[in-house]
């Protein structure tokens, strides 16, 4: 008789806990999106996140070998994801961005600077120039009372889709003088 309750209270035990496991809750919304783009039903601190992402981008100024296709100088997916935000972020003032590196093939590195130059070139349409450099990481990262103030900044009611509009970013273009 004893084994049975505890068999009875062991099978209402897992009954619970896959029904509540396995449902998802109404509102909850997401922080990450799908894979098929954006989500629509994205959770109220996603914008907040998004600017802080945006805050370490810039104090990082840096891509890697990770955004590049192994043992080749073509961008991957999200090497080209990272140099089109580094050119919504640097539009209108331009910048250097650093490429942190371990590979040992000289010809390598400097196609891919090239390569990266070249991509970044195509999509920022001013004459705030972008270079990349050889080089570390650059900026010591955000203390948690330097990043309070961006509440302030992540709450304004520009949405993030609209907030970088590179058509408007400036510098006119190249006259060759």
């Amino acid at each position: 008789m004893f084994l049975w309750r505890v068999v009875w209270f062991v099978a209402v035990g897992m009954l619970t806990v896959l029904y509540t496991g396995c449902t998802h809750p109404k509102n909850l919304g997401r922080l990450n999106a799908p894979p098929q783009g954006d989500s629509e039903d994205q959770h109220e601190m996603a914008d907040y996140f998004a600017y802080h992402s945006d805050q370490g981008a810039m104090a990082d100024m840096s891509i890697s070998d990770i955004h590049f296709v192994s043992h080749s100088k073509e961008l991957s997916g999200i090497g080209e994801v990272r140099l089109e935000r580094y050119a919504e972020l640097l539009a209108t003032s331009g910048g250097t961005i650093n490429y942190e590196t371990l590979l040992r093939d000289e010809q390598l590195v400097h196609d891919r600077i090239a390569v990266a130059e070249e991509f970044l070139a195509d999509v920022i349409p001013s004459n705030n120039r972008i270079a990349v450099a050889l080089g570390l990481p650059g900026g010591r990262g955000m203390s948690a009372a330097e990043s309070i103030p961006g509440q302030a900044v992540a709450k304004q009611p520009e949405q993030r889709g609209t907030a970088y509009n590179l058509r408007n970013a400036g510098g006119g273009t190249d006259t060759g003088s």
